[in-house]
C-alpha cells in the first residue's frame, strides 16, 4: 500500500486528520499568489501551476512575505535596469 505524508512546505509538518491546511497557488510569470483553504481547491491541480501546502495561519504568512519580497526585488532590479 502506498502511503504518502504531505507536509507543509514552510515548515515541513507533517499534515494530521484534524489540521486545517491552506494551499498556495502561483502561476510562474504572473503577478499573484492565491491562498485557500485546501478544502476549496478542486482536483486536478492544473499543469503550470505551482502548488504549495500550508500547515496552517502562520506558514501562510511566511509564504506571503516571501512572495512579496521576491516580488519587491523583481521591481526594484526592473526599475535599476531602466536607470542605466
Amino acid at each position: 500500500m502506498d502511503v504518502t505524508t504531505q507536509t507543509c512546505d514552510v515548515c515541513g509538518r507533517e499534515k494530521r486528520e484534524v489540521n486545517h491546511w491552506l494551499l498556495a497557488i502561483v502561476k510562474p510569470g504572473f503577478e499573484g499568489i492565491l491562498i485557500q483553504p485546501v478544502e476549496a481547491a478542486q482536483p486536478p491541480r492544473a499543469p503550470g501551476f505551482i502548488y504549495e501546502d500550508l500547515c496552517g495561519q502562520a506558514c501562510a504568512h511566511t509564504r506571503l512575505s516571501r512572495y512579496l519580497d521576491e516580488l519587491n526585488l523583481l521591481f526594484t532590479a526592473t526599475q535599476e535596469s531602466e536607470k542605466q
